[in-house]
């Protein structure tokens, strides 16, 4: 076991250059970047790469804010103090003891990990559209959160001494309708404290199986005679916590190595059996899916305020195709943003609604759509007279359900963008904080 958990590090600290698929991790939208492999499809003869139009999560990050580490600690001590752990749970608390040292003074910002992430995907996009970057500039456009702006740098690091103009902007989380449209929306926030979100996920936490975890976890780390002060409730908050902590010290390889600490002396997943990591990872993308995806109506309301970043996507090409004025359009964003415009877009492993919360998981894969450094591209080809676009969900080529793919006649993939907005009463309206705020 020991002997596995090295490699396992060895694996996550080398994340960006694998080459081969990893066993399921069950760690969400927590799960760091994996860059495909494979071969792209050829462009049609005569094309070639001349733009990018790209949105991007920020990279692997630290906890965002002081909770799940100081609680899950505050318990351990206090049933250490009481002779109240088993020896794994002596075990956990080094561990966790470990962790919340890396995370003080750390929180919201992106890891060793996460920058690697971001400086990876940048290297690839430079070697696969050696054309694209021709020093016609660079619009980057970040959110307010300090994550989105470490991001937005690794990133361009990794372009490698770009030498035109860089344009870096962001606006106050009250105007931004491109990266932050989920906050503007007073019918969004509604939703989200809905019945739809409530119903789905209150049937997920009283399954039987969510009880039963957080007594397994509860049993492998404090003894007996501890456990009969405990109530479920209390038993429940500890596993909770502790498996958000399991989910984000893959995303801290670097960190871990640079204290000189083993991997094992701050693994937690001795915790949780194989099936608590599996239904764990399940509650976790069910709030996920009923929150950011396409829930139980792909157009939805959680979808139809993606509409300010399509229309950005197309506005912006339009301006290339008018004038290729620059190299690229970079953002830099949260999951809340990637995974409604990739519904909005309709790609389909984002875009499959369940009309109940059990079986969502058949077709919608947080992992997939949403780890840590997703991101969804456009890339523009011309052959000087016509305009092509090949669209990519984490740099994994996408069929949209019009033909012509995966490189799509812009006339077409502009006219299908247009209607997926009428399908959500958007149009190309440039006041979208006024739409957001008026979206039923």
């Amino acid at each position: 076991m020991r002997k596995f958990k090295w490699v396992l590090v060895f694996v996550f600290a080398a994340w960006v250059q694998r080459t081969a698929v990893s066993p399921p991790l069950f760690l969400g939208t927590k799960t760091p970047y994996e860059a495909p492999v494979g071969r792209s499809t050829t462009a049609p003869a005569g094309y070639r790469p001349v733009f990018v139009n790209y949105v991007g999560r920020h990279g692997a990050r630290h906890l965002t804010k002081a909770g799940a580490d100081i609680g899950t600690l505050r318990v351990l001590d206090e049933a250490a103090g009481k002779q109240g752990l088993t020896p794994l749970g002596y075990r956990m608390r080094a561990a966790v003891k470990r962790l919340c040292l890396i995370e003080k003074g750390q929180y919201e910002n992106i890891t060793l990990l996460g920058a690697a992430e971001q400086r990876a995907i940048a290297q690839r996009m430079r070697g696969r559209y050696p054309g694209v970057f021709q020093g016609r500039g660079l619009d980057v456009v970040m959110t307010y959160k300090i994550r989105t702006k470490q991001s937005a740098d690794a990133f361009l690091q990794g372009l490698g001494g770009y030498h035109g103009t860089v344009r870096m902007s962001r606006l106050p989380d009250s105007l931004d309708a491109v990266l932050r449209f989920y906050d503007l929306s007073p019918a969004y926030l509604k939703y989200k404290k809905g019945d739809v979100v409530k119903k789905g996920m209150d049937s997920v936490d009283r399954d039987a199986r969510t009880a039963a975890v957080a007594a397994a976890v509860s049993e492998r780390i404090f003894t007996p005679g501890y456990l009969k002060g405990r109530t479920a409730a209390e038993a429940m908050t500890f596993s909770d916590d502790l498996y958000d902590l399991f989910s984000v010290q893959f995303s801290m390889p670097g960190e871990i190595r640079e204290r000189g600490w083993s991997a094992d002396s701050v693994d937690l997943s001795l915790a949780f059996s194989r099936e608590d990591l599996v239904w764990d990872d399940f509650r976790n993308g069910a709030q996920d899916f009923l929150e950011k995806g396409p829930a139980r109506d792909p157009l939805g309301i959680q979808v139809k305020v993606a509409a300010p970043l399509l229309v950005d996507f197309v506005r912006t090409t339009d301006e290339f195709v008018a004038a290729e004025g620059k190299d690229a359009v970079l953002r830099f964003t949260h999951a809340e943003a990637i995974s409604p415009f990739a519904s909005l877009l309709g790609i389909p492993e984002a875009s499959v609604a369940a009309p109940g919360i059990a079986r969502y998981h058949d077709h919608w894969r947080a992992e997939r759509i949403i780890p840590l450094s997703a991101n969804i591209q456009w890339i523009i080809y011309s052959n000087g007279e016509d305009v092509r676009v090949k669209l990519l969900l984490n740099e994994r080529e996408v069929e949209l359900p019009i033909g012509g793919g995966p490189y799509y006649p812009w006339k077409e993939l502009r006219g299908y963008c247009i209607e997926r907005l009428k399908a959500v009463q958007a149009g190309m309206q440039g006041d979208m904080v006024g739409w957001l705020k008026e979206l039923k």
